[in-house]
Parts: C-alpha cells; sequence; structure tokens
C-alpha cells in the first residue's frame, strides 16, 4: 500500500514539474469557463456521439475525402446550436492520419464543441494548394449541414498540429482567393479562434527542406513568392482570429523560432495571441505529451467562443 501511494505521488509530482517547466502567461484579462455554460449532467449517457466517415467533398473532387464529425450528447435548453471546431491532423503534408487527432477531438466535444476531424490530400501526389482547398470544402461541408446538425456558424473554429497547424492558421488569415484559395459563393463561415501547436509558420525559412518541397512542387529559390504566399505569418492581418500556439523549445523539426516570430508578428498588427512554450518537448513530444498546452488552448477557445455567445446573445 506504501509503496502505490509513494509511486502516485511520484508520478504526480513529475506531471507538476514537467508541467512547471512551461512558460506561458494569458494576455487576456482573465479565463471564462465555458463549462459553466455547458454544465453537462450526462448520467449514464455518452459525453458525446461520433457520425465516422462522412465524405465531405462532391464526387468529382479529385480524390474522396472523409471526415468524423463529434456532437455534444447533450446542450442546455437555453443554447441552440453549439460552437465548432475544424481539426487538421499534422504529418509533412504528406501522411499520417486523422486518427491522430482522436483524444483532442474528444476532449474537444466533451467540453461542449462539435468537432469535424478532417483527412486531406497528400504530396507529393497532390501538391499545394490542394491541401488548403480541401479545409475549404470542409467549411462548406459545415456550412451546408449546419441546421442538420445544429452547429453555430458564428462560432467556428480550427485546431491543428504541425503541417495540420500550417494550413489552419493560413485557412483562418488569407482571403479568399489569396494563398491559391478558392473564391467560393456564398462566402464560407470566418474561423473565430485557431489552436496551432508546432506551426510552421514562414515556410521561406526552408531553403532546402525535404519535407517543404514535396508539398510545395519547388524548391525555395526557384519560387521564393510561392513560399512566401503558401505562409500564415505573410498574410496576417486585422482579419486574422485570435492565436493560441504552443511549441516544443526542444523542436528540431520545427524550430521553436517559427511559433515565437508568428507571436510576435501577430502581436504587432493587433491580433490577440498566446504562446506556450515547453522547454522539455521536442516536436513528437510536444504532441503526445503536451496535455497542459492543450488544456490551456481549450481555455482559450472556451474564452473567445463564450464572448462570441455573450455578445450573440445581447444582439
Amino acid at each position: 500500500m506504501y509503496a502505490k501511494t509513494l509511486s502516485m505521488l511520484c508520478a504526480v509530482m513529475s506531471l507538476m514539474a514537467l508541467t512547471s517547466c512551461a512558460s506561458y502567461q494569458p494576455n487576456y484579462s482573465h479565463s471564462l469557463d465555458f463549462g459553466s455554460v455547458y454544465n453537462f449532467d450526462n448520467g449514464n449517457a455518452a459525453d458525446f456521439t461520433i457520425i465516422k466517415d462522412i465524405e465531405y467533398v462532391s464526387a468529382d473532387w479529385p480524390q474522396a475525402l472523409a471526415a468524423d464529425l463529434y456532437l455534444p450528447e447533450h446542450r442546455p435548453a437555453a443554447v441552440q446550436d453549439v460552437p465548432v471546431v475544424l481539426m487538421v491532423h499534422g504529418g509533412g503534408w504528406s501522411g499520417r492520419s486523422r486518427a491522430d487527432m482522436n483524444s483532442t477531438a474528444k476532449k474537444l466535444a466533451k467540453q461542449g464543441y462539435a468537432v469535424f476531424n478532417i483527412s486531406y490530400r497528400f504530396a507529393p501526389e497532390f501538391i499545394y494548394p490542394a491541401q488548403i482547398q480541401d479545409l475549404q470544402l470542409a467549411l462548406l461541408w459545415l456550412q451546408n449541414n449546419a441546421i442538420q446538425y445544429q452547429l453555430d456558424l458564428n462560432r467556428v473554429n480550427a485546431w491543428g498540429y504541425s503541417s495540420g497547424a500550417h494550413l489552419v492558421a493560413l485557412l483562418a488569415s488569407a482571403k479568399p482567393g489569396a494563398a491559391q484559395t478558392l473564391d467560393l459563393s456564398p462566402p464560407l463561415p470566418k474561423i473565430l479562434a485557431v489552436v496551432a501547436g508546432g506551426i510552421p509558420a514562414d515556410l521561406s525559412q526552408y531553403s532546402h527542406s525535404p519535407i517543404v518541397i514535396p508539398f510545395l512542387g519547388v524548391k525555395r529559390d526557384d519560387n521564393l513568392q510561392l513560399y512566401k504566399d503558401a505562409s500564415p505569418i505573410t498574410h496576417i492581418s486585422a482579419d486574422t482570429p485570435p492565436m493560441f500556439l504552443y511549441h516544443g523549445k526542444l523542436d528540431r523539426l520545427v524550430e521553436k523560432e517559427q511559433s515565437i516570430n508568428y507571436y510576435n508578428a501577430l502581436r504587432k498588427a493587433g491580433v490577440p495571441a498566446e504562446l506556450y512554450l515547453h522547454r522539455l518537448w521536442g516536436h513528437l513530444a510536444m504532441f503526445l505529451f503536451g496535455w497542459d498546452a492543450e488544456n490551456k488552448g481549450i481555455d482559450f477557445l472556451n474564452h473567445y467562443n463564450y464572448q462570441a455567445l455573450d455578445h450573440s446573445s445581447k444582439s
């Protein structure tokens, strides 16, 4: 019994020590508890339901693409439509699976968010801008199905890690038609807030990357403008939504300076932004063990989605 208690105590202390290795200070004045709005009394019911393998692109799209929709099982009577998170996995734009984001999607669904966890086309078979256009069609699907699933199109958020973070940040910042995005009519829902982990925000910093070259289909020195156009940092404007960035300081795949420089550029432009840095984690470890960063990211979304809900209720 003593050994078991000691082991549990050591585990808790280790977790506290790892959490304390992070540097983060919210820039907003306080953090509202979204749970006070979504105060679920689940009993024996599930926290959420999952509709799997939804085909979200048309039959004539170059590749069939699917997504999983997570829906909160219960919601207060006063709240008709739920906020949404578009979830995008990483993998160097060339691999991995949306299943990588399942645990984060479940965590968000338990907070009262609908989550659309998508697959997208991979490089090098499909080079940029194929991936960002896939994300646009995911937004279009949400827009076309909002009434059926009671989704709040005024509270559409985005979350991604690594290359997925790059894609959601670019989606949120680039104006329709810019960065080779589709200019659709009617306009797509605007992204309210973004959580981006391990983000490569400025692709122009990679001159000979074996990951970026297959994604863009050309070396940087042969088309520097393309590298800039495909970078979220290029498209920062007054319309860029609030961004929560998290990154491991020991990241050797996507250097921490990518998030730091992006954060500084966002703040300089007057865009609300948060930066969470963990001094012990690298790229993979930040994804696997960055629970505290994820919780802070959810808190960030809660803050801005609560504000949006409060504003809409008064208008």
